[in-house]
């Protein structure tokens, strides 16, 4: 299918002169970026702001409520930006809108940003979080037995890598898992890598760049603590929701990870969106297909927590 053409504008810009602005002056300009795409925040019944303590830093999250009263189902949502940008405010307009939709909790991790905090600290911080969670169901109004993870890019890589280290840690169970436009093999060599490496906002280039910010060297790459597509064992891992793009370079790895587990008998919802580029599930108020794929994230989510 041919590129949806409200991109049009959008990649005017030189995406990879950006990584010469600097950390600081880059995060800035991915946050407002986001400003015309995401939408107007919606009200919930609450939403309350705290710290984690980790082994790894004072984690601050955000913890959204619906408009009803009683026990949750929870979603926790970890954001996406190369494991470099992003916050939890990018994404507040998302949460929101999970947290009415599926009559959910949905907490935000704000991890730690690389370069200050490269690999594996996002992971172990996210994974602590996840755990706290869980232990402070109570606490939180959650109901520890419905509690699902995902997140969008590298949000969707740390679901799934948390979505394992729970299977072989038994510390947790989660009940679903959702990813989207997930790099699943950091230094991966797909056709979709060549097909979109330049032209699509997110490049092979740029890929590389942020790489290099997040690893201290490229050979952790081949951790599937970094790249859980290069796992094992794909058995008796939650349920998943993958959420792929036809012009995105990570388009492959996400397709590869839902046939492993697939063949491992874990039950996937896969859904490729054609026309579409890498980032778009934030793009609510432009992309009908963004909205698209948001309902049936919220669909998959109530079928989790409802069985």
């Amino acid at each position: 299918m041919t590129l949806n053409p409200k991109f049009e504008n959008l990649l005017k810009t030189d995406f990879e002169s950006l990584y010469s602005l600097g950390i600081e002056k880059l995060r800035e300009y991915y946050s407002k970026s986001w400003d015309d795409f995401k939408g107007i925040p919606e009200e919930v019944g609450s939403v309350v702001n705290r710290v984690v303590k980790t082994s790894i830093r004072d984690t601050p999250i955000r913890v959204y409520y619906p408009k009803t009263t009683g026990i949750y189902p929870a979603l926790i949502f970890i954001h996406g930006g190369g494991f470099v940008l992003g916050n939890i405010d990018v994404y507040d307009p998302i949460c929101r809108k999970i947290t009415n939709n599926v009559n959910c909790a949905v907490i935000s991790i704000d991890y730690g940003l690389a370069p200050e905090h490269k690999f594996p600290k996002p992971m172990e911080e996210c994974y602590q979080v996840t755990k706290w969670v869980f232990e402070n169901a109570d606490e939180l109004h959650v109901n520890p037995d419905t509690i699902a993870i995902g997140g969008d890019s590298v949000g969707g890589t740390l679901s799934a890598v948390i979505s394992q280290l729970s299977r072989d840690k038994g510390e947790f169970s989660l009940v679903y898992q959702v990813i989207i436009n997930a790099i699943l093999e950091l230094d991966g060599q797909t056709p979709s890598r060549i097909e979109n490496g330049e032209g699509y906002r997110l490049t092979t280039k740029g890929i590389a760049w942020f790489n290099q910010q997040h690893l201290n060297d490229i050979s952790e790459a081949k951790s599937p603590l970094a790249s859980p597509l290069l796992a094992d064992n794909f058995a008796d891992l939650p349920p998943a929701c993958i959420i792929t793009s036809e012009y995105d370079p990570l388009r492959d790895e996400g397709e590869n990870y839902a046939e492993r587990l697939s063949a491992a008998g874990v039950n996937v919802c896969l859904k490729r969106y054609d026309g579409i580029i890498h980032g778009f599930f934030n793009m609510q108020s432009t992309l009908e297909e963004a909205r698209d794929a948001l309902a049936l994230v919220c669909t998959k989510l109530r079928e989790a927590f409802n069985q």
